[in-house]
């Protein structure tokens, strides 16, 4: 799905109804953690709303092997908090390399 796409639907959800009520508790900012390209990719942060991260479910590839190519980490509620969580858990004493 497209961002416009994913910010329609999540402009759309409704609070009092439960099929919505996911959607909306993972609202937020996602970070993408690929521990075999960790040293030449940075880390991102997504918001739920990005074509990538689609509240924290990705792009719609699947694989034989979840989680080989990576996973979803989130939703933080702010992108400060997803940059501290990478910094400090995922990449401890690395080179800043959050984007």
């Amino acid at each position: 799905m497209t961002k416009r796409q994913l910010i329609k639907i999540d402009k759309s959800l409704d609070v009092a109804l439960i099929k919505d009520k996911i959607l909306i508790k993972k609202r937020g900012y996602f970070i993408y953690y690929n521990d075999p390209t960790k040293s030449t990719k940075e880390i991102k942060v997504h918001t739920h709303t990005c074509g990538f991260c689609a509240w924290g479910s990705g792009n719609g590839r699947t694989s034989k092997k979840p989680g080989k190519n990576g996973v979803w980490i989130g939703p933080f509620e702010k992108p400060k908090q997803a940059k501290i969580f990478a910094k400090e858990i995922i990449n401890p004493g690395e080179k800043e390399f959050i984007t």
